[in-house]
């Protein structure tokens, strides 16, 4: 069940419950100073070298501000007066474009020490270092982070400052010396977070320099607090300094996949990102990188936009390579990596790095609850765009809610959470549920608040003021806002169903919660009631016009969430909340077929009724005139038959004939293509004879049509029947002279071959052998 609620802001809260979450709002550009101290002791190897080196090219490449310094030094320890334990190869400089490029350059000073040149691990000098540094940068009000990159323990034994003492007090005073270095760090307010790779590290002494640090992070989150991280070896140094810096800048992290090139590479973006970098760790400056983002779209340089998103590229030819982008597009992106031969021995990794905002939503089953009643609450965390969030996009997100008012002076915390159990119905819907009974001793206004945070996204909390409700109330209302889906201008209607049974006029004031930046707004805004009446009265929610929405409409709609709220004075009386879906303004075909659907459908299947009919009737037609079946006979002036011939299915009903050899002693009928003659039935009875060069006309059967002084045409029904039904075998026939008209011709025609098929078929009925088509 979704409680309803007024959606308001606490002052200086996060944005609007009612009101898409605004990208460009929760970018910020807000600086930080670093320094990276970097391991040089003899105990590192060239690839451990390598690995450092990438990690603080990471750092740089992923931070979001132009703003924000960076100071990087190696350091291990002296061994004479003349050595220093501290290699200062890139000084404090800003990280704009350029200064990003030029910490992955100068990073690559950092050296391996021979035992000559003081291969120790000097962690006091390695602290001071980064103090004096941080310290030196301009603006004292941003935070200062110290990252701290060893694969070892401290160790001073061959250091010049502490020669001459034995080993016991040369230790002791070593580790005293590291304390006051710590504590001069926390009075700095330099945080310091260590990071330990391979297998001598002192995770004891590396927790306690986190510790021994400043302690308050970018936030007042347990996850921002420095501590340590050891991980196996050098190849998951990248992965580990990458998750410190993410929690002292108070970003979120979250790791793709990884793989030797040429390969594809894949890592997910948050619907929560407001603004995000893809770090891609390649191994090799020789590789290549190409970015999709989740629509398969191509990013091409830096600079260019795609929709809402903007891009900038970092180290494109440097072994740590970067994509920032502003309000990035939720999904999995994509990077295809390709490598020249003899560069391809390197696993490459991809992650994202990213900030965001959400907005909330409190919501109250009892608007107005009476002192002592237990009542439920709802925070529902909105999106940018409205997209629904799943249960990785929740992880470490964490609600917290309060109740204040008249008559009680102690905050009643309210317990909120998104785990299906108790008061929260679903788990990991994005719905924070719990209870809070309202104290006895309430008399007057209340206030529940809550406040969503969590790393990487900016904090949001809501209020929800209303007043206790009497024992006996005699003023009531109820809201109905249907769910709808409408257009940007346009409106959705519902109800106000108002009861007054008190003795004195009462006043309902309606508004969309927070309405600033909405895009919505409703009518009427009061509604008065005289004592002693009930009434229904009918409200509009309007939608603003696109450019006013604050929202970006997407092809699939953009749900608006919020609230209207009936209140009479301080108490609410109900509240009704919102489900509207804005969907684009459709084309004109889209909007005609809207309009008309209901006439074109019915119209569409009159329309195939009467073309079937009519076909229908053509093809009975063209079977009621077809010459199948027609018999063609030759005969003399005296009436006697000299040839015959029984027509067959021919070119548009028509059987196209000529009569031949009629100076001979063999005339015949011949079936020809554009011959001379063509007939075929007449729908009434009879047949249509067309005569080239003279048009057609209309016989009876029988009837005889003069051809020439010697001959006349005959056309009649051929009168046999084929046996059984059954299909005719062999060739078919040629015309050919009766026994009758052989004897007229005195033989000579006796050996003409053909006469006609004289198998014949019931009138009108077409032979399905002769008339394939039909």
């Amino acid at each position: 069940m979704t409680l309803p609620g007024p959606a308001m802001p606490a002052a200086g809260g996060g944005p609007a419950a009612a009101r898409p979450v605004d990208a460009a709002s929760a970018a910020s550009d807000d600086p930080v100073n670093y320094a990276v101290a970097v391991d040089e002791s003899a105990s590192l190897g060239a690839d451990e070298l390598d690995r450092e080196r990438d990690a603080v090219s990471s750092i740089a490449t992923s931070d979001p501000s132009a703003r924000s310094r960076m100071v990087v030094f190696g350091f291990a320890d002296a061994r004479t007066a003349q050595q220093s334990p501290i290699d200062e190869v890139c000084p404090m400089r800003r990280l704009d474009s350029v200064g990003k490029e030029q910490i992955g350059e100068c990073a690559g000073g950092l050296r391996e020490r021979t035992e000559a040149q003081g291969s120790g691990t000097d962690f006091i000098s390695a602290v001071r270092q980064a103090v004096t540094r941080l310290k030196q940068a301009p603006d004292s009000s941003r935070p200062r982070v110290l990252f701290l990159l060893t694969d070892g323990r401290l160790d001073v034994r061959d250091s010049y400052r502490y020669r001459g003492l034995d080993p016991t007090t040369r230790d002791t005073q070593a580790a005293e010396d590291l304390e006051q270095a710590l504590r001069e760090a926390a009075h700095a307010k330099v945080q310091i977070w260590p990071l330990g790779f391979g297998d001598d590290v002192d995770k004891t002494r590396l927790a306690a320099m986190a510790a021994g640090g400043y302690q308050n992070g970018c936030r007042r989150l347990p996850q921002t607090r420095p501590k340590a991280a050891v991980v196996p070896g050098a190849d998951d140094l990248d992965k580990a300094l990458q998750s410190a810096f993410a929690a002292a800048r108070c970003l979120f992290r979250d790791s793709g996949s990884q793989a030797r090139p040429p390969a594809d590479l894949e890592v997910r973006v948050s619907p929560l990102a407001t603004e995000g970098t893809i770090v891609v760790s390649k191994g090799d400056p020789a590789v290549t990188a190409t970015y999709y983002d989740p629509d398969g779209h191509r990013i091409g340089r830096s600079g260019g936009t795609d929709g809402e998103s903007s891009f900038e590229f970092t180290g494109r030819d440097k072994s740590v390579e970067s994509l920032r982008i502003t309000r990035p597009l939720a999904g999995r992106w994509r990077v295809h990596l390709d490598a020249p031969e003899g560069h391809r021995d390197r696993v490459a990794s991809i992650s994202v790095l990213w900030r965001g905002a959400v907005g909330s939503d409190i919501r109250l089953e009892k608007p107005s609850p009476r002192a002592g009643e237990r009542t439920r609450v709802e925070v529902e965390i909105l999106t940018r765009d409205s997209i629904r969030l799943d249960e990785q996009d929740l992880r470490g997100i964490s609600v917290t809610g309060q109740l204040t008012g008249d008559g009680f002076s102690q905050k009643v915390p309210i317990t909120l959470t998104d785990d299906g159990d108790g008061q929260d119905e679903r788990r990991s819907d994005g719905v924070f549920s719990g209870a809070v009974t309202v104290p006895e001793k309430a008399t007057g206004a209340l206030l529940f608040s809550s406040t969503v945070e969590s790393v990487g996204l900016s904090p949001d909390t809501r209020s929800y003021p209303t007043t206790t409700a009497p024992l006996n109330t005699t003023f009531d209302a109820a809201l109905d806002i249907p769910a709808a889906t409408v257009h940007p201008g346009g409106s959705v209607a519902g109800t106000l169903k108002v009861s007054n049974r008190d003795t004195t006029r009462h006043s309902v004031q309606l508004a969309v919660a927070d309405a600033e930046g909405t895009g919505l707004s409703i009518s009427p805004a009061r509604v008065d009631v005289a004592p002693g009446s009930a009434r229904t009265v009918a409200v509009t929610v309007k939608v603003a016009a696109e450019d006013q929405l604050g929202a970006r409409v997407d092809d699939d709609g953009t749900e608006l969430g919020g609230k209207v709220t009936a209140v009479d004075g301080r108490r609410v009386l109900d509240d009704a909340p919102l489900n509207i879906v804005v969907t684009k303004v459709p084309g004109p075909l889209t909007q005609f077929w809207d309009k008309w659907w209901q006439v074109l459908i019915p119209s569409a299947f009159l329309l195939i009724a009467v073309v079937a009919v009519l076909f229908s009737r053509r093809r009975i037609n063209r079977l009621r005139t077809a010459p199948v079946g027609l018999l063609l006979e030759l005969r003399d002036a005296d009436g006697m038959l000299i040839a015959s011939c029984k027509a067959k299915a021919g070119p548009g009903t028509w059987y196209e004939f000529a009569v031949v050899d009629t100076a001979t002693d063999n005339p015949r009928i011949e079936r020809r293509n554009r011959g001379t003659y063509a007939v075929r039935r007449e729908l009434n009875g009879g047949v249509v004879l067309r005569v080239s060069g003279k048009g057609e006309q209309t016989l009876r059967l029988g009837e005889p049509l003069p051809l020439t002084d010697a001959f006349s045409l005959h056309i009649g029904e051929s009168s046999g029947r084929r046996p059984g039904g059954g299909r005719r075998t062999g060739p078919p026939k040629r015309s050919r002279l009766t026994a009758r008209a052989r004897t007229a011709r005195g033989g000579a025609a006796a050996s003409a071959a053909d006469a006609y098929d004289d198998t014949a078929y019931p009138v009108g009925v077409p032979d399905p052998a002769e008339h394939p088509d039909l």
